[in-house]
């Protein structure tokens, strides 16, 4: 958790009819019984790592087989996680924390996998000149879409709060003929769209009045695991990081080689992922030790998750606030790849 190309994931209800299945191949020794997970996150380029570790054979390497499909709607993927149909699933820190997680819902977050700077914004009408503009002006959006919650986020540092604005309910993919309409000052939306409303609309003025590039880390994609599974098999979920951070290594090194190698799994041409991807940053393992919590403090996620429990009150999309620990557990990063390849 956003930025979704070819339109595929710009509804957070949308069920992607699209599945793969990734094993260990290579020429590796036999995968052991409790080598296996099975994640299950929305279309979002951001996650492309673990299509990258499984090509370069990453995941290989470590004898863990790994079977993926997409799903943006939650209400499917937390109660699988809580059934043991899968023991993984991504999407952003914000969403993870909302309906349908309660305090004693199983999850949880092991590590960062990608962050937005600047994927995820709102689109305004050229006289909505700061975000003090928009209190009383009618705003378009899914309440949950990150564009929103940067709203929420915003008005709350000047004393006010998604409330003093009008919320007009919307897919997100619609968001740029909504945007036509002359009383809408503003819509939440992301990349390719947020760019082609600006430099497209008939609307004079129209222009990004925030976005994640605004508050760095707000908007973070977060790998989210079953408790009971991870509590048992620490190791099994190493080896998944290892491989995610090998391939996030591949991607800073080599970007053009990680985008070649993935951009079949999200059937769209290399150039339009490259260009999906400038809004994008891979976090790297050592970025992933610091957002998470450790011996030497809580890690730059809690200003996050702190951030979120105030912004999902306020949206209504939790009762109450969440506690960031145990739900957040940086332990199996200690040490990840000592004695290992990297």
């Amino acid at each position: 958790m956003r930025f979704r190309i070819r339109i595929q994931r710009l509804s957070k209800a949308l069920l992607v009819p699209f599945a793969i299945v990734i094993a260990t191949g290579f020429g590796s020794a036999p995968v052991h019984a409790g080598d296996k997970i099975r994640c299950i996150f929305p279309f979002w380029f951001g996650f492309a790592p673990v299509f990258v570790a499984q090509e370069e054979g990453y995941f290989a390497s470590e004898d863990l087989e790994v079977t993926t499909s997409f799903d943006n709607d939650r209400a499917n993927v937390l109660p699988a996680m809580s059934t043991g149909a899968i023991e993984c699933t991504m999407r952003t820190i914000g969403e993870s924390m909302s309906r349908p997680r309660r305090a004693d819902t199983t999850g949880t977050i092991i590590g960062t996998i990608d962050i937005s700077v600047g994927a995820d914004g709102v689109v305004a009408s050229g006289d909505i000149k700061s975000i003090e503009d928009l209190v009383g002006k009618t705003m378009a959006g899914e309440i949950n879409h990150p564009g929103t919650t940067l709203v929420q986020h915003a008005l709350s540092q000047i004393g006010k709060s998604i409330d003093d604005v009008n919320i007009q309910l919307i897919a997100t993919d619609d968001s740029a003929a909504v945007f036509e309409d002359p009383s809408i000052s503003a819509v939440a939306t992301w990349e390719p769209m947020l760019s082609s409303i600006v430099k497209g609309s008939s609307r004079e003025g129209a222009h990004v009045l925030l976005s994640s590039a605004d508050y760095e880390g707000l908007i973070t994609d977060v790998i989210l695991v079953r408790t009971d599974d991870y509590q048992a098999n620490p190791e099994k979920y190493a080896k998944f990081l290892r491989g995610i951070y090998r391939a996030i290594d591949l991607y800073i090194a080599n970007p053009d080689k990680f985008i070649a190698i993935s951009a079949p799994f999200f059937d769209t041409p290399p150039a339009e992922m490259k260009e999906a991807l400038a809004g994008v940053k891979y976090t790297s393992y050592e970025e992933s030790v610091d957002y998470l919590p450790s011996a030497s403090g809580d890690g730059q996620l809690k200003e996050v998750f702190d951030a979120f429990n105030e912004i999902n009150v306020a949206l209504d999309l939790q009762d109450k606030p969440l506690e960031y620990q145990p739900y957040v557990d940086g332990a199996v990063l200690k040490g990840l790849f000592d004695g290992k390849t990297r």
